[in-house]
């Protein structure tokens, strides 16, 4: 189309202009690092802090407020800086750490958080095959409620942290808390699978029919409504026989509308009952969705409950009892439940196997907690090799120098799951203890609470955090013997693990603005990103006051823009990386997926129906300030406004005068603004 071509060679024009007013040239990184002492490319050979061959940054220059300010801000609500912002921080460079507080305090920044903390934590992302042994077939075949499941799973880890920062507990209570913000469905599940244990020769024990053989569940599709507490009162007579609201359409088999319908063998079809699926059987082989017992307001429902073993006998919650799952401050589960390593979510994110053993499970834990993989460099001997797997490391073999260090340290899960990660019930495995090695630290122990303490408590712990802070906030990770670096962990150690006090100093500090020369800026230079899958979404959405507008958090997008944006690059934890896979090169797939994005968005946004549309034709003069000072975040005061305007402008006129109607003028504006660079990198 014409309007894209204009658009598309303007661009150019706009990048020069930027590039112009910026303070300086900025070295561009490659692909993510794989470990944090990577360095960047540039023009010849060198030695980074760690020894590892790369190329110099070119010369430092430092950013100006213009630049920094809107690259903190984007990263914490993902608006554009104001004036009076920029002004603040132009007469002291110290008042950002006052704008950062201020910015923590808005809903925006609680949504930027639990995207991070999804992914810091490995929460995901994870589709209903990943939890095959976690979900019954039927919640897994229902395409809503799967995907609704899947984002709360996902989501239940993120809100507990933000839950513990908001009450003011040290942020180390990620690695040990047994309190966990959930919903009654996400209970509900949880409960479930302590229902249904799965050993580690995947033979499967449902705990209900156990204790009473023959039981049944029966499905009334007329006559009398029977309460739910008859339905799970084992006293009573109609126990397990449930009214069912999904209708069988009239065009299935006869034998589909006979009602009641019983099912025995197993209490799985319950599970997929309440979430509003009825499973075949011998009479009807096909399955129906409907109305589940748990209605909007249950998964809406968030609260903080406790997730804690049974006392000495003890049965744990049930799974299908409504009342107590809507209500309870503390649900009774066998599978023990501490920390972020032990969610369905984790769980589902990375699996284990007979030949695994939980290997992968422990790795990814230290990743996560401490930002260190095993250490088989031979620096730490471990008190004991109790678990040492013989068949895999035998002493002088180039495997055992990893697995005299892996292998006692996996028997902590071990110890605790099975290799589906249902409760551990096998003598051998519950007797052999774990052995802890990492960073110096080595002792022996026993359960899971046991090594999360360990790992809460670890010296590294204020270090590996905000490493990983300075990774999402500089698209690169800091030269890790950068005295700021240590300074600013030292500084979150010093807060009592103040997650509020490590963003205030981070974001704020040289190593994230580029106000002033580090260490890390003489080894890798300052890393000028784009815009990733996450970030660009969010930002777009925020900016265009257009709630979920890539369709990322569930919802389904705008203008077929969910789609499109699959195709910009994300970012997340491949097995075994310290560090997160990070696309920092603009890329001619980044180029193609975000301007069919922007073009998707121009139809929606401009002239458009409903609460989406945000500019009007017949109002260009506004909708290109906006556009500017807005979407492409740059304030009135910046010096490169005006030119940007005018360059917009002037688009704006040739567009008209190559004889576009005023929608798609007005739209081919809007692209152009929309894959600006400052729109779709990170740092300008």
């Amino acid at each position: 189309m014409h309007h894209a071509r204009l658009a598309g060679g303007l661009s150019l024009a706009l990048l020069a202009c930027l590039a112009a007013c910026e303070t300086g040239p900025i070295s561009v990184a490659g692909e993510g690092p794989a470990a944090p002492d990577a360095t960047m490319r540039s023009s010849r050979p060198t030695t980074g802090p760690a020894g590892v061959l790369g190329d110099p940054p070119p010369p430092f220059e430092s950013l100006a407020p213009e630049a920094y300010v809107a690259r903190v801000k984007d990263l914490l609500v993902g608006q554009a800086p104001t004036d009076a912002e920029l002004a603040a921080v132009r007469r002291d460079p110290a008042a950002l750490g006052d704008l950062v507080d201020r910015w923590m305090g808005t809903p925006e920044y609680q949504a930027r958080m639990l995207v991070f903390f999804r992914g810091a934590f490995q929460q995901g992302p994870i589709g209903p095959s990943d939890l095959v042994d976690q979900l019954p077939v039927g919640v897994r075949a229902n395409p809503a409620i799967a995907a609704r499941l899947m984002r709360d799973l996902q989501d239940s880890f993120a809100r507990t942290v933000l839950q513990l920062i908001a009450e003011g507990r040290p942020f180390h209570e990620a690695i040990t808390t047994t309190r966990f913000v959930v919903n009654p469905p996400l209970l509900a599940l949880m409960a479930y699978i302590d229902n249904v244990h799965i050993d580690d020769r995947g033979a499967r024990h449902d705990r209900l029919l156990q204790g009473r053989p023959g039981l049944a569940v029966t499905l009334h599709g007329g006559g009398p409504a029977i309460p739910v507490a008859d339905s799970i009162d084992p006293a009573s007579p109609r126990f397990m026989h449930w009214s069912n609201p999904i209708k069988v359409p009239p065009s299935a088999p006869p034998g589909c509308r006979v009602e009641p319908r019983a099912f025995s063998g197993s209490t799985s079809v319950l599970l997929d009952f309440l979430f509003g699926w009825l499973d075949g059987d011998e009479r009807c082989p096909a399955s129906f969705t409907g109305p589940g017992q748990f209605t909007d307001d249950d998964f809406d429902a968030w609260r903080v409950v406790t997730l804690r073993p049974p006392r000495p006998g003890e049965a744990p919650t049930r799974f299908y009892d409504l009342p107590a799952l809507r209500g309870a401050s503390e649900v009774v589960l066998a599978v023990p439940r501490v920390g972020f390593f032990s969610t369905p979510a984790f769980f589902a994110t990375w699996p284990t196997s007979a030949s695994n053993q939980a290997r992968v499970t422990m790795n990814q834990a230290l990743i996560v907690a401490l930002g260190a993989s095993f250490d088989d460099g031979g620096s730490i001997t471990p008190v004991s090799e109790v678990g040492l797997d013989q068949g895999h490391a035998v002493p002088g073999s180039p495997c055992y120098g990893c697995h005299r260090t892996l292998d006692p340290m996996r028997q902590y899960f071990r110890q605790a799951y099975t290799l589906s990660y249902h409760e551990q019930t096998d003598p051998a495995q519950v007797g052999t203890p774990g052995t802890f090695a990492v960073g110096g630290v080595t002792s022996r122990g026993s359960g899971i609470a046991d090594l999360a303490d360990k790992l809460a408590h670890h010296p590294s712990f204020a270090a590996a955090w905000t490493q990983k802070v300075c990774v999402w906030a500089s698209a690169g990770p800091c030269a890790p013997d950068d005295p700021e670096l240590l300074r600013v962990a030292a500084a979150f150690e010093a807060s009592g693990f103040d997650w509020r006090a490590l963003l205030r100093e981070l974001l704020s500090s040289p190593l994230v603005t580029g106000a002033a020369a580090t260490r890390t800026s003489e080894v890798r230079g300052l890393i000028v990103n784009v815009a990733r899958q996450g970030g660009l979404c969010a930002s777009l959405s925020t900016r265009l006051a257009v709630s979920d507008v890539c369709g990322l958090e569930g919802g389904a997008g705008v203008g077929g823009v969910k789609e499109l944006a699959s195709g910009v690059p994300g970012e997340g934890y491949s097995r075994g990386s310290v560090a997160p896979v990070l696309a920092n090169d603009p890329s001619l797939f980044h180029r193609g997926a975000t301007e069919n994005l922007c073009r998707s968005l121009a139809a929606v946004v401009v002239d458009g129906e409903g609460p989406s549309a945000r500019y009007s034709s017949r109002q260009p003069e506004a909708a290109i300030a906006d556009l500017v000072h807005n979407l492409m975040a740059l304030a009135p005061s910046d010096a490169r406004s005006a030119p940007v305007q005018q360059i917009l402008a002037d688009h704006h006129r040739s567009a008209l005068g190559a004889g576009l109607a005023p929608p798609d003028a007005l739209r081919s504006t809007f692209v152009l603004a929309c894959e600006s660079p400052t729109s779709v990198a990170r740092g300008l």
